[in-house]
């Protein structure tokens, strides 16, 4: 299903073009069902602490390692949730940004195809930062009530947009205690987040934590009613990633 909405217009110093109209595809702003899935504690827990600590919370690791899931059942504890996953199209910063405020149509229908002002000579960077400033103003308001989780899947698609860091270092300069980013991806930004990290901006999980530890792969096997005969086997040869080990069990 799609719906249409006008884009945040871009102007020059030298000319001007007409808003572009995005095609918003729904199924990249709902939550995903992966259907039934094994509750992690541990990881929930950290992810809880980091999100409450720093207010973002960025889980890398690579496909078929579980970041969604995790993201999916963590969700399950907030009344309020927005999810947007990005893909390579979303590079275009109109594009992304109509795709962010289109996640939070069912919590801030405001926010749906909203559009930032512009003015003759505005460039990208400023444009990026007025969004943000716009967007958590409204975003304070309406979460008085109920805190809001904001799930960003896949966002390594769009790392190589111009955008990107000023997003990124900008998302992180806000910090409401009712507003928490849950950042999932498969690789590093391509700046350094150590400073970041040091000024409690933001909370990493590396993949090695994303893994199966061989007391979850016992308790999965248990409550999938699988045989533990080779739980040994499975764990080093999966090296603890749940598509591996499924992969491993269908066999």
């Amino acid at each position: 299903m799609e719906f249409s909405t006008s884009s945040i217009r871009d102007r020059s110093s030298n000319s001007s073009r007409r808003a572009n109209q995005v095609r918003i595809i729904l199924e990249k702003i709902r939550i995903p069902e992966p259907g039934s899935t094994f509750p992690r504690r541990r990881l929930e827990e950290l992810l809880e602490k980091q999100l409450e600590q720093f207010g973002t919370s960025l889980v890398l690791g690579r496909a078929g390692t579980g970041k969604s899931t995790v993201a999916c059942d963590l969700a399950k504890n907030y009344k309020n949730v927005a999810w947007f996953r990005v893909e390579a199209t979303d590079i275009d910063w109109d594009t992304f940004s109509q795709y962010l405020s289109s996640s939070f149509q069912k919590f801030a229908s405001r926010l749906a195809g909203r559009r930032s002002p512009d003015q003759e000579g505005e460039n990208l960077e400023t444009r990026v930062l007025k969004y943000l400033q716009e967007l958590f103003a409204e975003l304070e308001l309406k979460t008085v009530k109920a805190p809001l989780l904001v799930v960003l899947d896949d966002l390594h698609c769009v790392f190589d947009a111009e955008w990107f860091e000023t997003f990124f270092k900008g998302l992180l300069s806000y910090q409401l205690p009712t507003v928490q980013f849950l950042l999932l991806s498969r690789s590093k930004p391509p700046f350094p987040l150590w400073r970041l990290r040091s000024k409690q901006k933001l909370g990493v999980i590396d993949e090695s934590l994303l893994l199966f530890t061989h007391g979850e792969l016992e308790q999965f096997l248990t409550e999938t009613h699988r045989e533990q005969n080779d739980i040994r086997s499975i764990h080093r040869e999966s090296y603890g990633r749940i598509s591996k080990i499924l992969e491993l069990l269908s066999d």
